[in-house]
């Protein structure tokens, strides 16, 4: 049940308009699903989460973001967990857009930021939800 915990706190998170937290919460959640569809299969964990969501979500789009073309799966990991989990913080060069649908920015000169809405962590936690690997966490009764 602690999958679904964390999809719980990212929710509520969500509600009260702490995006930052709500966005980590989904990517653990994230993290420990992709762990249990295929705990033998990866190396690593970037490996696991970023696989995870490609294959959930065919044809993820690539984003312009410090000079290279990056899936959204890499910037979650790279610039989104990694950095809250070990900087506490997200990168000065990304910023949350505030729209819940799904939208990105990858921004040029003068300011060179990436931009995301909040939707995306509706598309993460959907993710988590729809997994086979979690249906007994989250079967509709």
């Amino acid at each position: 049940m602690s999958i679904r915990r964390r999809v719980e706190d990212a929710l509520l998170l969500y509600q009260n308009e702490r995006y930052e937290g709500a966005f980590l919460n989904a990517l653990v959640a994230v993290a420990a699903t992709a762990r249990r569809e295929d705990p033998e299969r990866y190396l690593g964990d970037r490996e696991c989460f970023e696989t995870f969501l490609d294959n959930k979500w065919r044809g993820v789009m690539k984003v312009e973001f410090r000079g290279e073309l990056h899936t959204i799966p890499r910037i979650f990991y790279k610039w989104f967990r990694c950095n809250l989990i070990h900087e506490g913080e997200l990168p000065i060069d990304v910023q949350f857009i505030e729209t819940d649908d799904m939208t990105v920015r990858a921004g040029g000169a003068p300011e060179y930021i990436l931009k995301i809405s909040y939707g995306w962590i509706h598309w993460l936690i959907d993710s988590v939800i729809n997994a086979p690997c979690n249906v007994n966490e989250f079967n509709k009764q």
